[in-house]
């Protein structure tokens, strides 16, 4: 998945869902035309005020600050279902895209992010982050990769819930497959780039944490192994909250 959503103080309202409810983001990435890109961020709150300021229609605009994806911007929808997304945007809706957002972009790519409750953690308060972090895995093309993954993820969330670990982290899942296996990102949401000095995701000593409820050897087992073979690594963007 190439990002998702994800993010962003918009995310987190996501757990005022039941954990049996459906959350779908969708992510817009837009690339700006520089000579415009003060209109892009106007029109885009214009937009947003007008038709997104509320409810499951609710949209925020974040900023790419690190990453391949250094200077582009992603409108970011939801939560909401999917059956939402069957009722489109009308006319008027869209001759305002196109006049405060389309007009001043070179190009917009769409992805839906579906969140999997099961494999994330989520703590009950938490405040909005200013930032996110989206670490995106690259799932090769053996078979039961996605799975293997998805059951790693999984793990280490569970964890997290046991240990009571400070931050949140989301896990959401393309709904539409992504050419390069980029089709599940790990979401983690933070409010200093202070939090670095001791980890880059996961808490400080997380590996030790996790061997405490698993046993010895048991990161290695159910994580490094099985991430080393079922997939190709993975990617980081920084994303910083615009409006």
């Amino acid at each position: 998945m190439k990002k998702l959503l994800m993010f962003l103080a918009v995310v987190f309202t996501a757990s005022a869902f039941a954990q049996s409810q459906e959350v779908v983001y969708e992510s817009i990435y837009l690339i700006p035309e520089k000579a415009n890109e003060m209109k892009l961020i106007e029109g885009v709150k214009k937009h947003n005020d007008k038709f997104h300021s509320e409810g499951r229609s609710t949209a925020s605009l974040y900023n790419v600050l690190i990453g391949r994806r250094s200077g582009q911007y992603v409108w970011l929808l939801g939560p909401m279902e999917l059956s939402d997304y069957d009722a489109m945007p009308d006319e008027v809706h869209m001759l305002d895209w196109q006049k405060n957002i389309r007009n001043n972009v070179s190009s917009e790519s769409v992805q839906l992010g579906k969140l999997n409750w099961e494999a994330s953690y989520s703590p009950p308060s938490w405040g909005s982050p200013k930032y996110l972090l989206h670490r995106t895995i690259k799932i090769n093309r053996k078979y039961g990769s996605y799975e293997k993954v998805l059951e790693a993820v999984t793990k280490i969330g569970k964890v997290l819930a046991q240990i009571n670990a400070p931050n949140p982290r989301r896990v959401y899942e393309s709904i539409f497959a992504n050419e390069n296996g980029e089709n599940i990102t790990l979401v983690y949401p933070f409010k200093s780039f202070t939090r670095f000095n001791d980890g880059n995701g996961l808490p400080a000593n997380f590996q030790s944490e996790y061997e405490k409820v698993n046993g010895l050897g048991s990161f290695r087992r159910d994580v490094w192994d099985v991430l080393s073979e079922f997939s190709d690594g993975f990617s980081d963007e920084v994303l910083q909250l615009v409006n």
